[in-house]
């Protein structure tokens, strides 16, 4: 029996260490001092679905393992947006309401990204007016540097392509902001 649930939950553990990379690179500063998004709760969300979007397309490719990983991801991303309505106060009967809509924004988010994504011509162009659709209806979002930020998600991409498929399954992931320091270059 326990060796049922500690398998059971080895795949939520990792999943945990990936949304962990995840949160702590949306929380960088220099998208919110550097790039001019907004710090606020909606602009953050943007900004977490964004390497969320990455994450989980990677981890789509990944070997079989990969697509239960990222499900199971997105589970976490879940469950952390129902603890954190209610951290914030938020009535236990809104809160499956405004998490649901929090699961369709990243999945809306997931489609649009990797539809300009999969435009190699014109994908970064694409991608940013993509990132833009959404900053703009954020208040004080356009501000918001969505080349720079469609340019991060491209580089993101092909950085996450370049770990290693056991590594992601392990639940370790390298996601530098985009003030790193390293060259992100001009195109994805």
């Amino acid at each position: 029996m326990l060796t049922w649930l500690r398998n059971r939950s080895a795949p939520t553990r990792t999943a945990r260490d990936l949304y962990g990379s995840i949160v702590t690179a949306a929380r960088d500063p220099a998208f919110y001092r550097g790039l001019g998004v907004p710090d606020t709760a909606e602009a953050r969300l943007e900004i977490l679905a964004l390497h969320l979007v990455a994450v989980a397309d990677r981890l789509l490719r990944a070997l079989p393992a990969g697509p239960a990983l990222a499900r199971t991801l997105g589970e976490v991303f879940i469950a952390d947006m129902d603890d954190n309505m209610r951290e914030l106060g938020v009535g236990d009967l809104a809160v499956p309401r405004k998490v649901k809509h929090m699961a369709a924004l990243l999945r809306d988010r997931h489609s649009a990204y990797l539809a300009a994504l999969a435009k190699p011509a014109d994908g970064l162009a694409e991608l940013r007016f993509a990132i833009e659709r959404q900053m703009h209806i954020l208040p004080g979002g356009a501000a918001a540097d969505c080349t720079a930020l469609a340019r991060h998600l491209g580089w993101l991409v092909v950085a996450l392509d370049g770990q290693p498929d056991g590594a992601l399954l392990a639940g370790r992931v390298v996601l530098d902001g985009p003030a790193s320091g390293t060259d992100k270059g001009t195109s994805p």
